[in-house]
């Protein structure tokens, strides 16, 4: 199975302004294959492709002598920018993800990719050292599982994938395919999340994970450092300077979201075979201006996207609720549904079994329920099925969450 590992690089002075100069020339090859692309259909209404963009590259830019300086970088990492390239064209046309843009230096990540051929063999990375196409010897950092794993691995390295985000740090994100699966402890448990905003997570199981709130903690700086940047000349080295400031604040601000977002999931995960959600729409609930800022600090969707991939990793298995179901508003002992809940309501009384219940507690236990029905059981033995991560699309149907009346269920449902 293909994981991912990123290690942070520490190159020098003169290794930065190699992997700059790599970055540039990627990005240059990238932008004149796509403008060949767009004229040629323009003219003639044909496609290039691989081969015709490969000899394009070959007997016309690396030939001019305007050029010259794409002659001193590795041209399999230059190729690799034509096949990201028709990547691209193959999202739009199938996947709808937009037209190819052209790339800016202005851009506040830049990436290349290298093939397996571009990675030098010689790598010994026990050392905390490796070498890329015509870059040697280049200090890294990573913990002691990731070179341990690298080492062991060497032979399943497939691609590399540099980066360098906007407070000028370099990435490497290494694509390994090998055995890296973790052995939880078996276990016959069951567990029911209920996400919202005053508690970022609460279970069935009375636990509740707290909204640290990352950003708002770290307002006045944010603020303080954008006055800053505001006053800066633009172009100058003191605006540049106030930049780089600017964005390690929220580089740090995000590194503290991810590592409690691994945290719970990996607590969830450790204890429970199978964990119950709500398939919630967040892109239709952050249309709410009044919340959509709070839902967006926690990141639900990269939350999601982790106990999918852990889940899969460890073994564990993930059931979706439709996002339709009255968690929050039936009582789970009684059954009885509260239709004129509102949001504010952090407690309410049953009025037919006389229950006092906890809003989102209620809501956990009534997802989990939900749950082991759609699995075909309610007691901890039961046979496992495959549940099909619920999409807005369901056959030809698509569910449109820009109503306003449904921006509200899902809003008063979501609290």
């Amino acid at each position: 199975m293909l994981k991912a590992l990123k290690i942070r690089l520490y190159p020098n002075k003169a290794q930065a302004i190699q992997i700059n100069k790599l970055l540039g020339c990627y990005r240059f090859v990238y932008n004149q294959c796509l403008e060949r692309k767009i004229n040629s259909y323009k003219e003639n209404e044909t496609s290039e492709n691989l081969s015709t963009l490969g000899h394009f590259f070959h007997n016309e830019l690396t030939k001019d002598e305007k050029y010259s300086w794409l002659k001193e970088q590795n041209t399999k990492v230059l190729k690799q920018s034509i096949r990201d390239l028709l990547d691209a064209y193959s999202h739009f046309f199938n996947e709808h993800k937009g037209f190819p843009k052209y790339k800016s230096k202005h851009d506040n990540k830049q990436s290349c990719r290298f093939p397996l051929e571009a990675i030098s063999k010689r790598n010994d990375y026990s050392t905390h050292r490796l070498s890329l196409a015509n870059i040697h010897n280049i200090k890294f950092k990573c913990s002691d599982e990731y070179v341990n794993y690298l080492v062991k691995n060497k032979d399943g390295i497939r691609s590399a994938t540099l980066s360098r985000n906007c407070s000028e740090q370099y990435y490497l994100s290494i694509l390994v395919d090998g055995d890296f699966r973790k052995k939880l402890k078996a276990t016959d448990s069951a567990v029911g999340i209920d996400l919202g905003i005053k508690d970022f997570v609460v279970t069935s199981e009375g636990e509740c994970f707290s909204n640290l709130h990352f950003k708002k903690s770290e307002v006045n700086k944010l603020k303080k450092l954008q006055r800053q940047l505001s006053r800066k000349q633009k172009g100058s080295n003191n605006r540049n300077k106030a930049r780089i400031k600017l964005a390690k604040l929220n580089e740090k601000i995000r590194n503290r979201k991810l590592n409690y977002l691994h945290e719970i999931s990996n607590s969830l995960l450790d204890e429970n075979q199978i964990i119950v959600m709500e398939d919630l729409n967040v892109k239709g609930m952050v249309k709410n201006h009044k919340m959509a800022e709070s839902i967006s600090e926690m990141n639900f969707g990269e939350f999601r996207r982790m106990l999918e991939y852990k889940a899969l990793w460890y073994g564990r298995d993930i059931v979706y609720v439709d996002r339709f179901y009255p968690s929050s508003k039936k009582c789970n002992h009684c059954g009885y549904i509260n239709n004129v809940l509102k949001l504010s309501d952090r407690q309410w009384v049953c009025p037919v079994c006389g229950e006092i219940i906890e809003r989102d507690y209620n809501a956990a236990l009534n997802i989990l329920e939900e749950g082991l029905r759609i699995i075909g059981s309610r007691t901890p033995e039961f046979t496992l099925v495959d549940y099909p991560t619920m999409d807005d699309k369901l056959g030809n149907k698509v569910l449109k969450s820009s109503d306003r009346m449904k921006q509200e269920i899902e809003t008063h449902k979501f609290l």
